[in-house]
């Protein structure tokens, strides 16, 4: 299922969303009881939602010359 959006309020709420991740990815790291799975996995989803911004920022939509704020896929 794909989801087409071209609002910007969205793609400010994805930001959002990466700074959360990244507070609570120090956090959990910071503990001295650190949970190295729960580390990784917060790594990994934090790489890819970075990624997934940067690309729905920089994607530019090839009918308008104007940029495309991209495709959410399910996952």
């Amino acid at each position: 299922m794909c989801y087409h959006f071209q609002s910007s309020d969205m793609l400010e709420w994805l930001k959002t969303q990466v700074r959360v991740i990244e507070a609570w990815r120090e956090d959990v790291a910071s503990r001295p009881d650190f949970d190295l799975e729960m580390i990784t996995r917060l790594e990994r989803h934090y790489q890819w939602l970075t990624a997934e911004v940067l690309n729905l920022e920089e994607r530019p939509s090839r009918r308008t010359g104007m940029p495309k704020f991209g495709t959410l896929r399910a996952v």
